[in-house]
């Protein structure tokens, strides 16, 4: 058995000494072990360091190239700990960013969460962060006999698929396979209107999430905006507006608790301009990429235009809007929109709107096709707003008030 096979199976604890890098022990009955045997979960080697001390060292994820090791996640459960004091240093956390070394995923306000039951989750009290080693060290007392850690709360495509099911017992929405991923798993088109309202004069949002698997956050925002579209409160808007959603562009990163890439090395956030619908290498390479882009061309190619697209991202520290246009009535709409979303949510951005950004992301879509489209990026880390790092409580609850809000801004012009 290979490590990477144990791995998915029972991390036993790591012996420093005397042990090849990455070799697993079964331990007794009672001991401490570490387990990622379950959808999401990921961590590399872990060291015994001292008695309830671990040295757990994150896996990350690199690109096509071998490139842009990106260590952004771990989620993995302890069993057997209930009552001992336990110290996690989580560490090999330096990779790199867009072909530049150095890129470290954390800092002093990055804090881990923890779960009991694997399925509510909190926040740690704090961590010791390492400047010069680059490493983050959790102290605690666990209250049960195992317990979940992960860099923020999960959400895997279990979760979606109960999200689905019962989003799909709305009379106003449908939920359809658009494609299939690189590891063969379904892609999602979920449409939510009123369909007794004809759709020659609505407007068309649609709401993106999970290009990239670690930001879990993205997920949450996107299950409170679906839920939020088939409520009686959105009645009215739904008479007037198309709602669209992408909810899970990388679902294989999300089932194998991996970080940015797709299973074939690739960002599902780039390459967009590149992948041409009339060329089957990009089917094969980027299939995700590929069925989304077509669904967003069968849209605007039928002539029901897209008033506007907003693709979700987290991030540690900042909190953001971008996009590629840069001036007109669309630039006036999307500006009305930031506006709103700063008086009226917890949007909470370290920078005016922005324009620009990387040419071959999602945001290429405006020249290509002219989807007025923009990235959100939403912190992990503390925001002013909140005074606290964001629950799935104030995730959930801000999807709802995100697709209010830009339904209401396109219905209005």
């Amino acid at each position: 058995m290979t490590w990477r096979t144990a791995a998915r199976l029972v991390l036993g604890v790591m012996v420093a000494t005397g042990a090849r890098a990455g070799a697993a022990e079964r331990v007794g009955a009672g001991a401490v072990t570490f387990n990622t045997n379950f959808e999401g979960g990921s961590l590399g080697r872990v060291e015994v360091v001292g008695d309830g001390v671990y040295r757990c060292h994150v896996e990350g994820q690199c690109d096509e190239r071998g490139r842009n090791r990106q260590a952004s996640w771990y989620y993995f459960r302890m069993d057997h700990v209930k009552g001992r004091p336990i110290t996690i240093m989580l560490t090999d956390l330096v990779g790199e960013y867009n072909d530049k070394p150095g890129a470290v995923p954390y800092g002093p306000d990055i804090v881990p969460v923890f779960s009991n039951d694997g399925g509510q989750w909190t926040h740690f009290a704090g961590t010791e962060w390492d400047k010069e080693k680059k490493e983050a060290t959790i102290k605690f007392t666990a209250e049960a006999d195992s317990i979940w850690i992960a860099h923020i709360a999960p959400y895997t495509p279990r979760n979606l698929g109960r999200l689905l099911a019962e989003v799909g017992k709305s009379p106003f929405a449908v939920v359809e396979v658009i494609g299939k991923t690189a590891e063969g798993r379904d892609l999602h088109l979920v449409t939510v209107t009123d369909p007794a309202v004809a759709d020659a004069g609505k407007k068309v949002v649609w709401l993106q999430a999970r290009q990239h698997a670690w930001e879990a956050g993205t997920s949450w925002v996107m299950e409170g905006a679906m839920r939020w579209a088939v409520s009686e409160e959105a009645a009215g808007l739904r008479g007037r507006v198309v709602f669209k959603f992408t909810p899970m562009m990388d679902p294989d990163g999300c089932a194998g608790g991996k970080v940015r890439f797709n299973a074939n090395g690739y960002d599902v956030n780039r390459h967009w301009d590149e992948v041409n619908l009339r060329d089957k290498h990009f089917l094969n390479l980027m299939p995700e990429i590929w069925y989304v882009k077509k669904a967003v061309f069968g849209q605007v190619d039928s002539g029901k235009k897209i008033d506007l697209m907003l693709n979700l991202h987290n991030t540690e520290t900042g909190e953001y809007l971008a996009t590629h246009v840069k001036e007109g009535p669309v630039s006036e709409m999307m500006q009305r929109f930031f506006d709103r979303l700063v008086g009226e949510t917890s949007f909470d951005p370290s920078r005016p709107l922005s324009t620009g950004g990387d040419p071959a992301d999602t945001n290429s879509l405006w020249e290509e096709k002219g989807v007025p489209v923009m990235l959100m990026e939403q912190r992990i880390g503390t925001g002013k707003k909140l005074g606290h790092r964001p629950t799935v409580e104030d995730r959930v609850e801000f999807g709802g008030r995100l697709i209010r809000v830009m339904g209401e801004v396109v219905s209005s012009q």
